[in-house]
C-alpha cells in the first residue's frame, strides 16, 4: 500500500527544475533590458556636437541661441536707380564666448558690411533669394574679418530683424 500512494502522489507534484529555470530566464531578461536602457541612457546624455566636442549640440534641445544685436545700418544701394537700404540685424553665434571676440572686432565687421551692402542694387534685394544670398554673403565676411576658420565659424547665422529698401 505504500507503494500505491508514492505512485498516485507523483503526477500532481511539479518539478522543482521548470521553476529554477523560469526565475534565470527572467533574470537574464531583467539583466538585459537594464544594460540596454542604460546603454541608451549613455549616448543620449553623452552626445558630440557637430565640431566633435564634448557638450550639448548647437541647436540641441535644452540649449539657447546666442545672438550679439548689431546696430542699424542706413546704406545709399548702388546701381542706376539707386535707393536707400535700411537693416538692422542680429548674429547667431556658435558659442557665448563668441561674443567677447565679435565685439572686439566690430569696427572692422561694420566696414566690411557696409561695403558689401553699398554694392548692392534694390532690384537685388527685393526677393526672398535676394536676401537669403545677402545673409550668407553677411556672415561669411564676419567670419573672414574676425578670422574664424570655415569649418569652425563664430557666427553660424544673420537674421535681419528689419529690412527697408527705398528707391
Amino acid at each position: 500500500m505504500a507503494q500505491s500512494k508514492a505512485t498516485t502522489a507523483a503526477p500532481n507534484q511539479k518539478p522543482a527544475g521548470n521553476k529554477r529555470t523560469m526565475v534565470i530566464i527572467i533574470s537574464a531578461l531583467a539583466a538585459v533590458l537594464i544594460l540596454l536602457a542604460g546603454a541608451v541612457g549613455y549616448l543620449f546624455l553623452n552626445k558630440h556636437n557637430q565640431n566633435g566636442e564634448d557638450g550639448p549640440a548647437l541647436g540641441a534641445p535644452g540649449t539657447l541661441p546666442v545672438f550679439e544685436k548689431m546696430d542699424a545700418f542706413v546704406i545709399n544701394l548702388s546701381g542706376e536707380q539707386g535707393g536707400m537700404l535700411q537693416v538692422e540685424m542680429e548674429t547667431e553665434l556658435s558659442a557665448e564666448s563668441s561674443r567677447e571676440i565679435v565685439k572686439a572686432y566690430t569696427p572692422k565687421i561694420r566696414s566690411a558690411i557696409i561695403m558689401l551692402l553699398s554694392s548692392k542694387s534694390a532690384q537685388e534685394l527685393s526677393s526672398a533669394e535676394g536676401k537669403a544670398k545677402l545673409r550668407n554673403q553677411i556672415r561669411k565676411i564676419i567670419n573672414e574679418t574676425i578670422g574664424a576658420s570655415p569649418d569652425r565659424p563664430l557666427v553660424v547665422g544673420v537674421v535681419f530683424t528689419s529690412f527697408i529698401v527705398q528707391q
